[in-house]
C-alpha cells in the first residue's frame, strides 16, 4: 500500500491529480484509522500499463532440476538475457531449482504473480519444458487472458534434458504408487526400488548417447 505521494511519483502525476482522479472514480483510495489515503500498488501498475505499455517488463525464465544442474542453469541464463539483449527487451531474469512437476517453486510463484499484476509484456524461455513440463496450457491460457506473450528460443527437441523427463515421470509412478499402497507397504516399496533401477539403467544409456552423438 502506497501513500497518496508515493503513488502520484510512481503514476508521475500531481498529488492534486490523484485527488481529482479519485473523485472521478479513476483510481481507489483505502482509508487508514487516522483517514489517510493509501493505494493498491497493483491497481496503479494496471491504471499505468494501460497508458504506457513500455512499463512493462520481459520476463526471462530458466528452470532446472536439481543442484547438480547449476551449469546447465547457467547456460539458460546466459541464453535467455542475450536474446533479450539483442532484441532490445527490458527484462530480468527468474530462475528456479525444481522438477518441472512441482506447481510450488518460488520462482514459479514469482512469474505467476508478475502475470496476474499486469507488470510483464512477455516470458522468454530457451525450451518450452523450462517453463513447466505438464499444464503448459494452464500457464499459456493465463498468459492469453493478460495479454502475455510466450517466446521460445529453442523450438528443437530439448536432447539433453531426456534424462530429466525420464526422472519427472518416474517420480509420478512413484507417488501414484504410495498414494494407491500406501508409502510404506511392501507394493509401493517394490515399485520404488523398481523405478531407482530404471532410472540409474535410464542415466546411462542417456550418458551413453551423448557420448556416441
Amino acid at each position: 500500500m502506497l501513500t497518496i505521494k508515493e503513488a502520484s511519483e510512481f503514476l508521475g502525476v500531481s498529488v492534486p491529480t490523484m485527488r481529482r482522479w479519485e473523485k472521478e472514480g479513476i483510481i481507489t483510495s483505502y482509508r487508514t484509522n487516522g483517514n489517510h489515503r493509501r493505494y493498491d500498488k497493483n491497481n496503479l501498475i494496471r491504471i499505468k500499463c494501460k497508458d504506457d505499455d513500455s512499463f512493462k517488463i520481459t520476463v526471462a525464465y530458466c528452470r532446472v532440476s536439481s543442484s547438480d544442474q547449476k551449469q546447465d542453469l547457467q547456460m539458460q541464463i546466459d541464453n535467455v538475457t542475450n536474446y533479450c539483449i539483442a532484441n532490445g527487451y527490458q527484462f530480468k531474469v527468474v530462475s528456479d531449482l525444481g522438477s518441472g512437476l512441482n506447481y510450488n517453486k518460488k520462482g514459479l510463484k514469482e512469474l505467476i504473480s508478475l502475470i496476474c499484476s499486469e507488470e510483464i509484456d512477455r516470458i522468454v524461455v530457451n525450451y518450452k519444458d523450462r517453463l513447466i513440463r505438464f499444464g503448459y496450457e494452464i500457464i499459456e491460457q493465463l498468459c492469453s487472458i493478460y495479454n502475455v506473450k510466450i517466446e521460445v528460443i529453442n523450438h528443437t527437441e530439448d536432447k539433453s534434458y531426456e534424462e530429466e523427463l525420464v526422472e519427472d515421470v518416474l517420480s509420478v509412478i512413484t507417488i501414484f504408487s504410495s498414494k494407491l499402497y500406501g508409502s510404506k507397504s511392501h507394493k509401493s516399496k517394490k515399485i520404488k526400488d523398481i523405478n531407482t533401477a530404471m532410472f540409474k539403467y535410464k542415466k546411462i544409456d542417456c550418458l551413453d548417447a551423448k557420448v556416441d552423438a
